[in-house]
């Protein structure tokens, strides 16, 4: 082979890493920021209508069973949806999935104005559950993108105080639309704010799993694929590791939104007609609710991050408890929003902690697959919810109901406190899942170098 035709091969180099999405600080925090910003505009408009779901279906003539079947639709639509949704970030980019759940949610406010039956009513809250239900495992992937691991609860808090922000004002604001304009306001309302969110993701969110880089992994799990180096992308390849430990987490998440879920349907007709509160009253007591978790997580999410995930988890899924024992045993006004206010730390200390954990035991390939498994398991809880208290609710009654959620909270607790210790403890499962990367890698490096000294010989031949 001639030196000229040596020379248009190019240099053959070795690389040692492959970089395909690193902003620096200013440019992470300016990426969440925004992106928590998208998802309190949204949740906002969430907010503005949750008091008003009851009041319009009592309009027209449904119940606790009707309210209960409209969580449910919600809830089993994000629990088929999510994985999907989650799978196709992972491979399409996270940007569009984010973009088509705000899309979404504003269509939905729309269809909530036109329905005129029950039936219609829960078929678009469906339909808002699957759409919507990309949300959350593209706005985490993002987050464990660009965020260093040592970080990561606190970013992953960031963006979860923006869905605790929207329950701050947007439940009282409801209230007033609902009692002084009617049920239409509120909709059209949260139709805006959704459709304001839509723009400011639009312009500010960028892709952190560009086509470049999801190309490249590609080309290297094919090329590992055919050396038998790594296992193949299969959904059970995927799931993190440890197992056990990745299965309690998501029995926690489970079990927390299965309590409300379960509590929902009772408490709100509970709190209207037993109690005589008005529509302001209850947005306020969800408003409070909010503002805790908005500045718990605010100001607490960077916790699991100092003092390892687990006692962070303990003790916020000890602290949810105390609402639904507020609810058995003292459902007075005043202590009931002493209660919200630590449920609602205990809800902003274990959800950042817990998908920060997650994300700890995921491969970067799989980040959203794995938290829309995550959702998923959430929503499961919100299918099992509605349909348990739909069934035992005319036996138990509403203070019934309160302490069995009460008491599935305390079992939830010990679970968490025994089995995640007896599995592994935070920074044991990082250790564990740094480790194996770190095998994974230097086997790669291994038959990297091999083809680049091949070829190093060929252009010398």
């Amino acid at each position: 082979m001639t030196s000229r035709n040596r020379a248009a091969l190019g240099q053959v180099v070795i690389a040692r890493e492959v970089v395909t999405y690193a902003p620096g600080p200013r440019r992470v925090r300016s990426i969440v920021l925004l992106l928590a910003a998208s998802v309190a505009l949204m949740m906002t408009g969430l907010g503005i209508i949750i008091p008003i779901f009851a009041r319009r279906l009592d309009a027209m003539g449904g119940g606790v069973q009707a309210l209960g079947i409209m969580i449910m639709a919600f809830a089993l639509a994000q629990f088929l949806a999510a994985p999907l949704m989650g799978s196709l970030a992972d491979r399409y980019g996270r940007r569009p999935f984010v973009l088509l759940s705000l899309a979404a949610f504003a269509a939905a406010n729309v269809g909530f104005l036109l329905a005129s039956s029950i039936t219609a009513f829960t078929l678009v809250r469906a339909l808002e559950g699957a759409l919507t239900a990309g949300l959350f495992p593209a706005a985490m992937g993002i987050v464990a993108d660009v965020a260093p691991e040592d970080e990561r609860g606190r970013w992953t808090g960031l963006v979860m105080a923006g869905y605790g922000a929207g329950f701050i004002l947007g439940p009282v604001l409801g209230g007033l639309l609902y009692d002084g304009l009617g049920f239409a306001a509120p909709f059209i309302a949260s139709a805006l704010m959704a459709a304001l969110a839509f723009v400011v993701a639009f312009f500010v969110v960028p892709e952190t799993r560009t086509a470049e880089s999801r190309k490249r992994e590609e080309l290297w799990k094919r090329r590992e694929r055919e050396k038998a180096i790594v296992a193949d992308d299969s959904l059970w390849n995927s799931l993190p590791r440890p197992l056990t430990v990745f299965g309690v987490l998501l029995l926690i998440d489970f079990a927390m939104v299965f309590a409300f879920a379960f509590v929902e349907p009772q408490m709100i007709f509970f709190l209207y007609d037993e109690l005589g509160w008005t529509t302001v009253q209850f947005g306020v007591l969800v408003g409070t609710y909010g503002l805790a978790v908005f500045i718990g997580q605010l100001t607490l999410s960077r916790l699991s991050d100092r003092f390892a995930r687990k006692p962070i988890i303990v003790i916020g899924v000890l602290l949810n408890a105390v609402f639904y024992a507020a609810l058995a045993f003292v459902p007075s006004f005043a202590f009931l929003m002493f209660a919200a206010v630590l449920s609602g730390l205990g809800e902003a200390l274990v959800l950042p902690a817990l998908t920060a954990f997650v994300l700890d035991l995921t491969s970067v390939q799989h980040r959203s697959r794995v938290m829309g498994f995550k959702e998923s398991a959430a929503a499961l809880g919100g299918v099992l919810g509605p349909l348990l208290v739909i069934s035992i609710s005319g036996v138990t009654g509403a203070r019934g109901v309160f302490v069995i959620a009460f008491g599935l909270i305390l079992v939830v607790t010990v679970i968490a406190a025994l089995d995640l210790r007896a599995s592994c403890l935070g920074e044991e499962c990082r250790g564990e899942a740094r480790a194996y990367a770190e095998r994974r890698a230097l086997v790669a490096q291994a038959a990297l170098r091999g083809i680049v000294t091949s070829a190093s010989s060929a252009r010398r031949m």
